[in-house]
């Protein structure tokens, strides 16, 4: 019997770590670099003097000498190491010095997650450097140094957790109790302080003026760039950079003294701000001009689309009288040659329902003198009334006002000298209060629209007007034609008044309830329903 063959001994082959090998730290040629960070919310136990107070300190003990001392301020404790704008410098392999030992006064002053602490521990081993913190006792050139970072970096980590946890309750809270917990807020709102402590949202006048300017452009036709380029000739600072002044004025700094970032406005963001629901919330905008708003950006934007964003004298004012959308403008050109030879050349205007399904083509020299004539015969001799948005308010602000001149005032009664000045102070100080009193017994104001009457009749006001600039008048105020041929050859036509033409035109209100047929009803934006027979020639 053979004996069996021998088995071959398998060779297997080593496989190498790609982690980088671990210099042992000398402390021949050392130098610190000590690192200050501090986040949005520090107490005085963090600040920035006291942690370089305590860095220095132990360098000084130690006989270390200082590199450099780098501040990250305003800067999370979650944003990694080496993403940092003061300490990714340092953390690279061309640093501005050398130094070998990075010095922090608590291990959560650089890192709150364990992976940046291990990460940062690895490439500090790497390279012969070590990783002091103070008031931890670690310093990361002995054994035990990584199993204590580790572990303080793991509660750091959810001391952060329950942190946020604790602000965003905090914050919930405040919400349904409908104060300001602080966070931003939306262009058009300022926070207002309570006199018996905390804050609310109320109305920023210097912004609201703003927007009611930029209502007004966007429902008569302006582009989004167009007030873009607006906002930026006159200067009038971004929502993010009024917040910063905001800020200021709310620590009792000068807003003009405040270092603005700079922000520029932009279209999409401003859309967004005028659409914005918050806006209507608040009373800064009624909820039908935000829809108008919406409607007139959306018709500018598909005008653009299609190559047609040129105005014409009644863009915007002749409507669809079945889906209201504002009709399309449509130029047609054709060419003849006469009898001598030569070619003329003859365009044609029309207006048609965007859709194309509410009636044919009309031509523009028919509807648009009959949209002028039956304007000027219904509302010639009507008088003008301005429409102004007031926005609803629970009279804070004021409150708010008179509270801190009254906090003034008082502190001035200790320096008076004489009685006869203090009892002025006081009796000033009475008025206030008194005033206050009143402010707090009144209701809330719940704003709306107002038509203000001015002393111009409809064909005064019109008269010496461009085409263009009559246009925008009809637009702004809410003024449209709808218009429709119908299959029989006849016209429907009406004018359109916006919400509350009634209290803008009680006039032609009070002339059509004595015209109007009894039981009849009527749209409150429906005034006239006229139908004038005309050729298709």
């Amino acid at each position: 019997m053979s004996a069996s063959a021998p088995r071959k001994r398998r060779r297997l082959k080593k496989q190498a770590s790609d982690r980088q090998p671990v210099v042992p730290f000398t402390p021949d040629d050392d130098a610190a670099l000590c690192y200050i960070r501090q986040s949005h919310f520090s107490d005085e136990s963090t600040s920035s003097e006291v942690q370089t107070r305590e860095t220095h300190r132990w360098t000084n003990a130690y006989g270390v000498p200082i590199v450099e001392t780098v501040e990250d301020l305003h800067v999370s404790g979650d944003l990694e190491p080496h993403k940092r704008d003061g300490l990714k410098v340092w953390l690279s392999d061309a640093p501005p010095m050398p130094w070998k030992t990075l010095v922090v006064s608590k291990l959560d002053r650089l890192v709150r997650n364990v992976m940046d602490a291990l990460t940062l521990l690895e490439w500090l081993r790497a390279r012969g450097k070590r990783l002091v913190c103070i008031a931890e006792g670690i310093d990361s050139s002995n054994s035990m140094a990584e199993f204590m970072i580790t572990l303080i970096a793991a509660f750091a980590r959810m001391e952060r957790e329950r942190m946020k946890e604790r602000f965003r309750d905090a914050k919930a809270r405040l919400k349904e109790a409908g104060r300001w917990a602080g966070e931003g807020h939306i262009y058009g709102t300022m926070p207002v302080e309570l006199p018996g402590g905390g804050w609310i949202l109320g109305l920023d006048p210097y912004a609201v003026k703003i927007l009611h300017k930029l209502s007004k452009m966007a429902r008569t036709g302006k582009s989004l760039t167009e007030m873009c380029d607006w906002l930026t000739e006159n200067k009038v600072v971004s929502p993010r950079d009024r917040q910063l002044q905001l800020a200021a004025e709310r620590r009792g700094e000068d807003s003009a003294t405040v270092e603005l970032k700079g922000y520029e406005w932009t279209t999409t963001p401003l859309r967004r701000l005028l659409e914005h629901s918050d806006l209507v919330e608040f009373g800064i905008f009624e909820p039908a001009e935000q829809a108008e708003i919406s409607a007139r950006l959306d018709e500018k934007a598909r005008r653009k689309t299609r190559g047609s964003n040129q105005p014409y004298p009644f863009s915007g004012v002749l409507v669809c009288p079945e889906c209201l959308e504002p009709l399309w403008h449509q130029l047609t050109t054709s060419k003849r040659t006469r009898k001598d030879g030569t070619v003329a050349r003859y365009e044609n205007h029309y207006w048609h329902c965007p859709t194309r399904k509410h009636g044919p083509s009309m031509r523009a020299d028919q509807i648009e003198p009959l949209a002028e004539q039956a304007f000027y015969k219904i509302f010639a001799m009507v008088p003008v009334r301005e429409r102004i948005v007031l926005p609803p308010t629970n009279h804070a602000n004021e409150i708010a006002k008179l509270e801190r001149e009254y906090g003034k005032l008082m502190a001035g009664v200790a320096r008076a000298k004489l009685p006869e000045d203090r009892r002025r102070i006081m009796d000033d100080g009475a008025k206030i209060l008194a005033d206050i009193d009143m402010l707090r017994a009144l209701p809330a104001d719940p704003g709306g629209v107002q038509w203000v009457p001015t002393d111009r009749t409809w064909q005064e006001e019109l008269e010496g007007m461009s085409s263009e600039d009559r246009r925008l008048r009809w637009i702004e105020l809410g003024f449209q034609f709808a218009v429709q041929k119908r299959p029989d050859g006849t016209w429907s036509a009406r004018w359109r008044l916006p919400d509350g033409w009634r209290e803008a035109m009680p006039e032609v209100a009070e002339w059509y309830d004595r015209t109007a047929d009894a039981g009849e009803t009527v749209e409150i934006t429906d005034l006239l329903d006229q139908t004038t027979n005309a050729d298709e020639n």
